[in-house]
């Protein structure tokens, strides 16, 4: 049974719109006829991109391994026969540097005490979203989603509309062409926006680059701290931030799917806002460490993101921390990974080999799969590329029901 935990993220294009989706999430699209597309590997080149998903099966409850992989710690979970292409010592081969694939059952991957003798998987770097560069502008208002996403939270309304209130309510929608109950809804039940920031904040430019398109208060400084809060009463910010974001704090706060389909620049600055608030930079590697309390989907957005834009993300191991901010000290789980801008790991035709670390069980999961458009016929040499896609951040991973004819 070849097949993948239902928790497998993966970027895929639904209905023309670009997202993040579990395996799950799309066996429900499927049956609701939406039209989906997955980033596929069409040949020995390297060459990349979308094609239609027929189908998406659901094989119930099955036994599954997790697969880790050594430098990154990205993982895949998989049934012991799901099909992976595996490597030996040389990734490419010939004079057009074509990838050399070998075929492997995750029950039959080499996995060594020492990672070096176990076989490499193939990890693809490029994500290929068709988008508008766009401009300055762009980052700008990127950057004030991400920084909010690292450093900000809401104060709802407290009061109810009035008479009175609700005539100059009425002003301000016929203003934008607007019936009142639909500007009522376009401002939301959020008063204000309230981000958290250091001296070093305004040091850097950051505070300067989120007031660049919108309003703030006076800076609120806290007694005896380095510290301020900044108040935006701006709706045009207040917008942005639905738009494109859900929850309302650090633990349940992510982006939205319609975060991929604006700008290179905006997915740019929505990275760089949120690197700025919660990220520490080293500057020789051009890496950028982050911690952030247990929030999955917002660790998933990062590494997206990350990937999206051609960075190497690397996964590490949570850590507890004690805060000090209260009379009793309360333990937090923090989330850690790193981005490095730079690319440093020898690549070829955006992929890059990484060797397995782990095959563990992982008991019981719902496992799904897909099943891809063919693109060659039987005849043709390129036929074992009918059956490759890449789920979790990046690994290829044959689909639902198709097997090859020789395996290595």
């Amino acid at each position: 049974m070849n097949a993948l935990s239902g928790d497998t993220p993966m970027f895929v294009e639904v209905d023309d719109k670009y997202g993040v989706y579990t395996l799950r999430e799309l066996y429900d699209l499927h049956n609701q006829g939406r039209a989906i597309k997955v980033p596929a590997l069409l040949d020995e080149h390297g060459n990349i991109s979308w094609i239609d998903v027929e189908d998406v099966v659901s094989f119930g409850k099955q036994n599954l391994k997790r697969i880790t992989l050594t430098t990154t710690r990205l993982y895949v979970e998989a049934t012991e026969d799901a099909i992976i292409p595996a490597f030996g010592h040389h990734l490419f081969y010939g004079k057009e540097e074509q990838i050399k694939l070998k075929f492997k059952h995750v029950n039959k991957l080499k996995v060594t005490q020492d990672p070096r003798h176990s076989n490499t998987l193939l990890l693809t770097m490029r994500i290929p979203l068709h988008l508008p560069e766009g401009n300055q502008g762009e980052w700008d208002y990127g950057f004030a989603l991400g920084f909010f996403l690292a450093e900000g939270s809401f104060q709802y309304r407290k009061r109810k509309n009035t008479k009175q209130s609700l005539a100059i309510l009425n002003g301000y929608a016929k203003q934008k062409g607007m019936a009142l109950e639909e500007y009522l809804k376009y401002m939301t039940n959020i008063e204000k926006v309230v981000l958290t920031v250091g001296q070093s904040d305004f040091e850097r430019g950051y505070v300067d680059v989120v007031k660049k398109h919108f309003k703030f208060a006076n800076p609120y400084k806290y007694k005896d701290k380095n510290a301020y809060k900044l108040y935006s009463f701006d709706l045009n910010y207040i917008r942005l931030i639905k738009d494109y974001t859900e929850g309302e704090t650090s633990h349940n706060k992510c982006v939205k799917n319609e975060v991929y389909n604006r700008s290179w620049d905006f997915l740019e600055g929505v990275l760089d806002g949120f690197l700025a608030g919660d990220g520490s930079f080293h500057k020789n590697a051009y890496l950028f460490q982050v911690e952030i309390t247990t929030n999955y989907h917002l660790y998933n957005d990062l590494i997206f993101l990350a990937k999206a834009l051609g960075y190497d993300v690397h996964l590490h191991a949570g850590r507890f921390l004690k805060s000090h901010f209260s009379s009793y000290e309360k333990v937090y789980h923090l989330l850690h990974l790193s981005i490095l801008k730079r690319w440093h790991r020898h690549t070829a035709l955006g992929l890059v080999k990484e060797h397995i670390k782990s095959v563990e069980a992982v008991g019981e999961r719902e496992a799904f799969n897909l099943v891809l458009k063919p693109l060659y016929s039987e005849t043709d040499t390129r036929v074992k590329f009918n059956h490759l896609y890449f789920s979790a951040f990046g690994f290829l991973v044959s689909d639902a029901v198709k097997t090859f004819a020789k395996l290595h």
